[in-house]
């Protein structure tokens, strides 16, 4: 996935891939590369806790069963800081990277 140009999946409804609709529950976001293949991430607000990475594991199962056929499916967990835990499940498997994100913002008052 480094350095791979990422888009929305589209379906044949015309249904991206921003909560993206399964019998196993919405994936947060489902996207494909330039080769096709499919990158299905889950956004946590805070931790990273390791039932993420079964909750991801089965939208990538329905991914594969589903929609995939012969592509690749991945996977993205996102938080703003993992579990320990996660990080060793995570270390057992090729196809799942772990990202943390950090958020900075200044407020300030309308200009009038």
């Amino acid at each position: 996935m480094k350095d791979s140009k990422l888009s929305l999946y589209v379906d044949e409804n015309g249904r991206d891939g921003k909560e993206y609709p399964t019998a196993v529950g919405p994936i947060d976001i489902l996207t494909v590369d330039e080769n096709g293949n499919f990158i299905v991430f889950e956004l946590k607000l805070t931790r990273g806790a390791d039932k993420a990475l079964g909750q991801i594991l089965r939208y990538m199962g329905w991914v594969k069963k589903n929609l995939a056929n012969d592509k690749m499916v991945k996977g993205v967990i996102v938080a703003n800081k993992m579990d320990e835990k996660i990080k060793y499940a995570v270390m057992m498997t090729n196809d799942i990277t772990l990202y943390e994100y950090e958020m900075n913002f200044v407020l300030s008052k309308p200009k009038e």
